[in-house]
């Protein structure tokens, strides 16, 4: 009777020890920071984002920001071209 018991209290044993570590694996993991990303969601709009909203809501870029954009454009064309003149 007595070796009985103490292979059920062996047997219990091994089972709690192996389930430990499976227990921590159910849980949620973590949520990591990268950038503008917390808990695998953007907290900051792109540029992109911004000029949609902004453009859903009736508001016309700036006159700089449409300057900025053109030469942007036209500064990527010319390195496409091949002529990278600034």
């Amino acid at each position: 009777m007595k070796r009985f018991s103490s292979r059920v209290t062996v047997t219990a044993l091994a089972v709690a020890l192996l389930a430990a570590p499976a227990t921590a694996f159910g849980q949620d993991q973590v949520p990591t920071r990268d950038a503008n990303v917390w808990d695998w969601r953007a907290h900051q709009p792109t540029e992109a984002q911004v000029m949609h909203n902004e453009e859903a809501a009736g508001v016309a870029p700036t006159p700089s920001q449409r300057n900025s954009a053109a030469a942007t454009v036209d500064q990527l064309y010319r390195q496409l071209q091949g002529g990278s003149r600034s």
